[in-house]
C-alpha cells in the first residue's frame, strides 16, 4: 500500500511539472505571436538609451523638475486634453484668469513630438501606449511614397501639404529603432528599412534637402584684398574665410538688405551620429557611414576664435562646403549649434573649445540665448527656450554636474508650482499673458532628468 502511494505521488509530480512546462511554452508562443517575433524576427543591437539615474534626477528635482510628475501631467494635458488621446499636440494653453480665456490646444501634431513621446513610453515600459502611438503615427503621418510629413492637423483641410523634413523623420527613425528592440515586429523592421532608404543614399550619407537660409542682396562688407587664399589660422573675418558674407573688391559699405535663399544641403544638427553608428553596425547603411558623418560634423567647426559649428552643409553631407548662418546673416543659431554639440557629446567627440565656450557662457549668465552675432562677438536675442534640455544632456554626457545644476536652476524657474494649477510640475512659457506648455520642451525634459 505504501509503495502504491509513493508511486502515485511520483506520477502526480510528473503531471504537475508537465502542466507547468506546457503553460510556460504556451505563454512563450503567445508572447512571440503577440509581439510579432514568431518565426525569427531580425534582431538589432543599438546603443543603450541614456538613463540618467537617481543622482542626476535628484539635482533636477532639487530645482523643481520632478520627472515622473512632469511626465504624468504632460500626458494628461498634452495628449489627453490637448491632443486626440493618442497623438500629442505641439502645445496646450491652460485657461486664463478671465472667463473668456478658455483652454486652447494648438490643433497641430508634430512628428518630432511623437518621436519624443514614443521614447518616453518605451523607456517607461508602457507597451500598450507605445504600440497605439506608433500605429497612429504611421497611419496619419506617412504618405503614399513612404515618406513622412513633419506635421498633421486637427483641421483636415490643412492636411494636404507635401512638405518633407529630414530632421523630423530622422527623429522618428531613431524612436522606431528604440521601439523595435523592445516591442517591435518584422513589420516594424521593414518600416525601419523603408525609412533608411528614404533618408540615406547608397553610401550611407543623409540625402540633401531644400533648406532656406538668409543672405544679403549685396555684401555687408567687401574685402580690400583677395581672401581666397586664407588658411584656417589666418587673420580675417569668419565671413571672409567661410563665405558667409562675400563681395567684390571695392571695400565700401554697401546694401545690407537680407533676402531668403534656398539651397540643397544637410542640417548639421540632423546628423545623429549615435543613430548612424547603430545603423551601420546593423548593416542597414553602408560601411564607413559613421566615419563620413563624424568627419562632416567635425569639419564644420568654425575655429579661428569662433567656437561654433556650421548651420548646414551646402550640398552633400561630406562635401566640405558649409553654411554658418541660418535665418539671419552673420548670426550663429545657438539652438541648432547645441543640437550638433549634443550629437557629438553623445559619442564622445565634442570639441573641448566649443564645450568651454558653452559652459563659460551658461555659468556666467545662467541663460542660453538664441543668437551669437559674429560681427560683434556677443550673444543676442531672446532666450533659446528649446535649448535647455539639449544643454542638460550635453552636461550629462560630459559628466558635468555644475553645468547640469546651473541649467536646471534656470529651467526650474519655469516649472508650474501652484498647487491648484492643472499643469503643476510642467514647464511653461508665458506668451501674451497666457501660460503655454510645449510638448517638445516637456517630453525632452522628461528624458533629460530621468
Amino acid at each position: 500500500m505504501q509503495r502504491r502511494d509513493i508511486s502515485e505521488m511520483g506520477r502526480g509530480k510528473v503531471i504537475t511539472w508537465a502542466i507547468i512546462i506546457a503553460l510556460v511554452l504556451g505563454a512563450t508562443v503567445f508572447y512571440l505571436f503577440y509581439t510579432g517575433r514568431f518565426g525569427g524576427g531580425s534582431k538589432l543591437k543599438i546603443t543603450s538609451p541614456s538613463r540618467l539615474g537617481y543622482e542626476w534626477s535628484k539635482v533636477a528635482a532639487g530645482n523643481n523638475i520632478v520627472s515622473d510628475y512632469l511626465f504624468s501631467r504632460s500626458k494628461t494635458l498634452i495628449v489627453e486634453k490637448g491632443g486626440d488621446g493618442i497623438l500629442a499636440a505641439t502645445s496646450y494653453t491652460i485657461a486664463g484668469r478671465l472667463v473668456t480665456q478658455e483652454a486652447v490646444s494648438s490643433g497641430t501634431y508634430g512628428l518630432s513630438d511623437q518621436a519624443l513621446l514614443l521614447k518616453c513610453y518605451v523607456r517607461g515600459g508602457d507597451r500598450a501606449k507605445a504600440v497605439a502611438l506608433k500605429e497612429e503615427v504611421i497611419k496619419r503621418f506617412k504618405t503614399s511614397d513612404g515618406a513622412y510629413v513633419p506635421f498633421v492637423y486637427k483641421d483636415p483641410d490643412k492636411n494636404s501639404g507635401s512638405v518633407r523634413s529630414s530632421a523630423a523623420t530622422i527623429e522618428w527613425l531613431d524612436a522606431m529603432m528604440e521601439y523595435y528592440v523592445t516591442y517591435g515586429s518584422d513589420v516594424d523592421y521593414n518600416e525601419i528599412k523603408s525609412l533608411v532608404g528614404i533618408l540615406f543614399d547608397n553610401e550611407g550619407r543623409i540625402k540633401p534637402e531644400k533648406l532656406s537660409v538668409a543672405k544679403y542682396a549685396e555684401s555687408l562688407y567687401v574685402s580690400l584684398e583677395d581672401t581666397s587664399g586664407f588658411k584656417a589660422d589666418d587673420a580675417g573675418s569668419l565671413e571672409q574665410r567661410y563665405g558667409t558674407i562675400t563681395g567684390d573688391s571695392e571695400g565700401d559699405l554697401v546694401d545690407t538688405k537680407e533676402q531668403e535663399a534656398e539651397i540643397e544641403g544637410v542640417l548639421l544638427s540632423s546628423i545623429n551620429l549615435r543613430l548612424i553608428r547603430d545603423l551601420e553596425n546593423n548593416k542597414l547603411i553602408a560601411e564607413g557611414a559613421y566615419e563620413k558623418a563624424l568627419k562632416s560634423v567635425k569639419g564644420g567647426f568654425a575655429g579661428g576664435g569662433y567656437s561654433f559649428y556650421a548651420y548646414a552643409t551646402s550640398g552633400k553631407m561630406d562635401c566640405g562646403d558649409y553654411v554658418y548662418s541660418g535665418h539671419d546673416v552673420g548670426v550663429i543659431d545657438v539652438g541648432q549649434n547645441l543640437k550638433t554639440m549634443k550629437n557629438l557629446a553623445e559619442v564622445g567627440e565634442l570639441d573641448a573649445e566649443s564645450y568651454a565656450e558653452f559652459k563659460g557662457t551658461a555659468l556666467n549668465s545662467g541663460r542660453i540665448y538664441n543668437e551669437f552675432v559674429m560681427m560683434t562677438g556677443n550673444y543676442a536675442g531672446n532666450e533659446a527656450l528649446n535649448a535647455y534640455t539639449d544643454g542638460l544632456m550635453i552636461a550629462y554626457y560630459m559628466n558635468d554636474k555644475d553645468l547640469y545644476n546651473t541649467l536646471s536652476v534656470t529651467l526650474g524657474r519655469r516649472v508650474a508650482t501652484k498647487s491648484t494649477s492643472p499643469a503643476i510640475y510642467m514647464i511653461f512659457r508665458e506668451e501674451d499673458e497666457r501660460y503655454v506648455f510645449y510638448a517638445r520642451e516637456n517630453f525632452s525634459a522628461r528624458m533629460a532628468t530621468s
